[in-house]
């Protein structure tokens, strides 16, 4: 009987090159996203951080195409509680609303205002300010728009489960001849003057795990190598023997 053939070295070793170069190529891909993920998060830290603009000034900057999420503004506006509009939110872990109302705001704008979150229960009694107020919050864009499973929003019913801005201020009952200011506000909550609706601390929800993700890439490449320099290494042993 012959005895078994011998694999050759040469499809190995290249498959370990392709491998080894994808997955090295992953883990630099990784890296790359982190610092864009770090830039990010700093860039919106400093707009948090920097003094509050009026609208017309965050009008403009947003139509030259700058990334005004997080951006702070303030100015005088007035609240129009009869186009509120209430979207499906939770509040301490059990069912509750996000406020969100339209208001006539100086400049000429007609804004959308996320005043915060109530209890489910508190829906008919919370505070409804009068007249001029002065608003304190920061812009958001809510780019991510409508997911894969939320429900239409029922603007006939009064009820809304992801933000479109645009169909909010034309369920607002907003004046015409107002500007639509083209992203939300998102009240501070030093800005509340009672208990409910509560804004919420402005958070920039986002995940940053390219780091562990590059790790990851970057370890199975070295595995690979690990596993086919012993492979390798037992055939030169088993053709020498």
């Amino acid at each position: 009987m012959s005895a078994a053939r011998t694999p050759r070295l040469w499809p190995i070793l290249l498959a370990t090159v392709i491998g080894t170069a994808i997955l090295v190529t992953l883990g630099v891909w990784q890296l790359q996203r982190l610092q864009w993920k770090e830039a990010l998060l700093a860039q919106l830290a400093a707009n948090a951080a920097a003094a509050p603009i009026d609208l017309a000034t965050a009008a403009a900057r947003a139509a030259s195409g700058e990334d005004m999420e997080f951006v702070r503004v303030s100015f005088p506006a007035t609240y129009r509680h009869e186009g509120m509009m209430k979207m499906l939110a939770t509040y301490q872990g059990g069912p509750g609303w996000t406020i969100i109302t339209p208001a006539a705001a100086s400049g000429g704008f007609a804004v959308i205002i996320d005043r915060g979150r109530i209890p489910g229960q508190q829906l008919d009694s919370f505070d409804k300010p009068l007249g001029v107020v002065q608003i304190d919050g920061v812009l958001r864009s809510y780019g991510r728009g409508r997911a894969m499973f939320d429900p239409d929003n029922d603007r006939a019913a009064n009820l809304w489960y992801w933000w479109d801005v645009p169909a909010m201020l034309a369920a607002g009952g907003l004046a015409a001849d107002l500007k639509p200011f083209p992203l939300v506000v998102q009240l501070l909550p030093a800005a509340a003057a009672a208990d409910f609706p509560r804004p919420e601390e402005p958070q920039a929800k986002l995940a940053n795990n390219h780091l562990g993700y590059a790790i990851t890439w970057f370890g199975l490449a070295a595995t690979l190598l690990v596993v086919a320099g012993v492979y390798v290494l037992g055939l030169r042993k088993a053709r020498n023997a």
